[in-house]
């Protein structure tokens, strides 16, 4: 008797074989459902196709249902944005947390319906992920979203990125012990009657239960100290600070490690001045944009003074008038300094003429290649990262 085989007898490295020769996706697609079988030979035949999900991938949920059961285990990173109401967005991260299992980085764009299945998809990935990047896209103040205290601890975890997340969430943050770099953010900034931001950070608060965290991001909050703040601990471990239009409304703590500082104000502020300066003996490089900051001659020679180490610095946009006499204190300041011709002090200079003075007036000096000079060519933002 005759022995009748069709396809679906066919090993699955065969089938491989097949799926390659279908030609484009749609085919390979029509073909995948035809039979459970073929399914599974489909997502073999995909197994090596996408280490990283971006935005931009726009496949059907058909096709993510059939490629993830291959694909999802080599699945590194995934960048997805959740629309309201979109149900097959919903589900293709519910899929993620299904069959990725190796996924280390996440960054999702999500409205607050779509918070459960983002908590599901952190909590089953929880011994994987390394970075992660949440923003809410809602501009109402008042929303109560409370999802990190549900979060579990994240044991590898190390980079975190949340944005317009609700006050409340900021405290549970001690539980990732691990973190070295976070990054906390606003796009919608809303303003009490004292002209504070509504989302309020006490910085000390947060940051010393993290005791491996060495980069921070403060972006469009506001820096408190709480009154019923029990920690004692005035210094920081940090080695990178950034605060980006914040406003600031007491004493920084030390950061005797700090090698890099970057502020952008709207106005000049003593505490941000005095920050500086305390830094003096790690400080390297420092990045102050400033709307307005009138004088700021004496005080450019005050942080090059006293920052023995500073070796790249952006003073505030058109705040500093350089005449032979302030560029010959400066090249005196960083000689006693022991600045050498080596390891310059690298100036970044916002306008092309203030360029072309300090070239000028750098001829006159003992030694000009104390100084480096950078002419910004682009806008302020790039620095910030």
């Amino acid at each position: 008797m005759d022995c009748k085989r069709n396809i679906t007898d066919l090993p699955i490295e065969i089938l491989d074989i097949l799926f390659e020769c279908c030609g484009d996706m749609t085919n390979k697609l029509h073909l995948a459902q035809a039979h459970p079988y073929l399914a599974q030979a489909f997502a073999y035949h995909c197994r090596n196709l996408y280490n990283h999900i971006s935005e931009d991938e726009k496949k059907s949920l058909c096709y993510w249902r059939l490629t993830l059961p291959g694909c999802g285990p080599n699945i590194k990173k995934i960048d997805r944005v959740i629309r309201e109401n979109d149900h097959d967005e919903v589900e293709l991260v519910n899929l993620i947390a299904l069959h990725c299992s190796k996924l280390e980085k996440i960054k999702l764009t999500f409205e607050t319906d779509s918070v459960a299945c983002v908590k599901s998809l952190i909590c089953q990935r929880q011994n994987s992920l390394r970075a992660i990047n949440l923003r809410l896209t809602s501009e109402s103040p008042e929303i109560n979203t409370v999802m990190l205290h549900e979060f579990p601890e994240l044991p590898l975890l190390e980079e975190l990125k949340i944005v317009n997340i609700p006050i409340e969430n900021y405290y549970h943050l001690k539980k990732f012990e691990n973190l070295v770099k976070l990054n906390i953010g606003c796009d919608y900034p809303m303003f009490d009657c004292e002209g504070r931001i509504h989302i309020a950070i006490d910085i000390l608060a947060l940051c010393a239960p993290l005791k491996k965290l060495r980069i921070l991001t403060l972006r469009d909050v506001t820096i408190i100290s709480s009154e019923k703040n029990n920690v004692h601990m005035t210094v920081l471990p940090m080695e990178k600070l950034s605060l980006i239009r914040c406003v600031i409304v007491y004493e920084l703590p030390v950061c005797f490690n700090l090698k890099t500082f970057i502020i952008k104000e709207k106005m000049s502020n003593a505490v941000v001045h005095r920050f500086i300066l305390s830094q003096g003996s790690s400080l390297e490089s420092l990045y102050h944009i400033c709307d307005y900051y009138p004088g700021y001659n004496e005080r450019f020679l005050e942080v090059i003074r006293v920052c023995h180490n500073l070796r790249s610095f952006r003073p505030p946009y058109y705040s500093v008038s350089f005449n032979l006499d302030f560029v010959k204190e400066c090249v005196d300041i960083l000689i006693e300094n022991e600045v050498t011709p080596n390891n310059p002090l690298v100036l970044e200079v916002d306008r092309y003429f203030n360029y072309e003075d300090v070239l000028k007036w750098l001829k006159f000096t003992p030694c000009p290649e104390i100084i480096g000079l950078i002419l910004i060519n682009e806008t302020d933002e790039d620095c910030l990262n």
